[in-house]
């Protein structure tokens, strides 16, 4: 059923005023939600996809995703362990070289981030080099060597940091183990059989149509940013364009056992604390949190510009997705207002 079905239409009506609120309430150029719940598959979405031209931001619009982009990659690593092609306890340096410390730090480790290996992104040097040569091509050695001049932040298993290095590398490790360049292996054995039609890793596959602009606030105003930045800089931490149908899509064949087995999902939702209450555990490439409806399993992510939220919540049965084309605001508070709208229609 959609919108215009009776059992729905109080609920697109409900959900709708609430983005228009967030929009208005957060100063947000726009949001779209896609919000999946029982027989209701709905997509909205508030505010301008342009604000020069006043473009209308529309549901299906499509937005750079961040670090949601490690969900895929973890769920790809996830398909070559089942086939024997990688084993999650091998150290790192059995499929890529030069890692600092690559062999005392397994792959489950990288894709846990207990592997205590610096986050490039954290780098005054890195980020001086980067607002210097914004459009420079980055490989992923070289984004890999930025670690090489900093102290892990602990013994590989001894914490957890939260480190986009950790996925640089895991890019390479499933590279290495598939035998093919990480996009062609994600469109084959991710994006191509969960049927998503709007997914793409930037800068290693053609662009398609419909990228929203991004922006930064500079005071009360908004600077587009949608081009910032060589998508090169993120690759396999965060370089994914989605739209939210797609990824409500993706998460919710991902946790109800669609793309990978059971032993696979086991080894995918085992939990490490995070001592962070807005997303108090993290499994292998995905985030465990509490929601008005239940535990929510998704990721969010954060790239100029951009902010998203992504999550399927089993014990409601509902999948519900937030898109904002600004990077700074409280999407998953986005995500919980919604939800209560939801729980009142259960």
């Amino acid at each position: 059923m959609g919108p215009d079905d009776p059992t729905c239409a109080a609920l697109v009506d409900e959900l709708q005023s609430s983005l228009d609120a967030a929009v208005k309430a957060r100063h947000l150029p726009g949001v779209a939600a896609a919000a999946d719940f029982g027989d209701c598959h709905l997509r909205l979405a508030s505010g301008m996809s342009d604000l020069v031209a006043k473009s209308p931001l529309q549901a299906d619009g499509l937005f750079r995703v961040g670090s949601i982009t490690k969900t895929f990659v973890a769920t790809l690593l996830l398909s070559l362990r089942a086939e024997d092609k990688v084993s999650l306890d091998a150290p790192v340096s059995t499929y890529v070289s030069d890692v600092p410390g690559g062999d005392g730090i397994t792959v489950r480790q990288l894709l846990n981030h207990t592997s205590g290996i610096y986050n490039y992104l954290e780098s005054d040097d890195f980020l001086n080099a980067l607002q210097a040569n914004p459009y420079r091509v980055w490989q992923p050695a070289e984004l890999i060597a930025v670690t090489a001049g900093h102290k892990p932040y602990f013994p590989p298993g001894g914490g957890f940091h939260y480190s986009n290095t950790n996925y640089i590398i895991a890019g390479l490790v499933a590279e290495r183990a598939g035998g093919r360049p990480l996009a062609e292996l994600l469109r084959a054995r991710v994006v191509e059989p969960a049927g998503l039609l709007h997914t793409y890793l930037d800068g290693s596959e053609p662009a398609l149509p419909g990228l929203v602009h991004g922006y930064s606030a500079q005071g009360s105003s908004f600077a587009d940013v949608t081009q910032a930045g060589d998508a090169s800089v993120t690759g396999a931490a965060g370089a994914l364009v989605s739209n939210t149908a797609d990824l409500n899509t993706f998460y919710h064949q991902l946790l109800s056992g669609e793309r990978l087995g059971p032993a696979e999902l086991d080894e995918m939702r085992t939990w490490i604390p995070t001592m962070d209450p807005t997303a108090p555990e993290y499994g292998l490439g995905l985030i465990e949190r509490p929601s008005p409806l239940g535990p929510a399993f998704g990721h969010d992510g954060a790239i100029w510009g951009f902010i998203s939220s992504s999550c399927y919540i089993p014990d409601a049965g509902a999948s519900i997705t937030v898109l904002v084309n600004t990077e700074e605001t409280d999407i998953n508070g986005i995500i919980d207002d919604l939800a209560k709208i939801v729980k009142t229609r259960m």
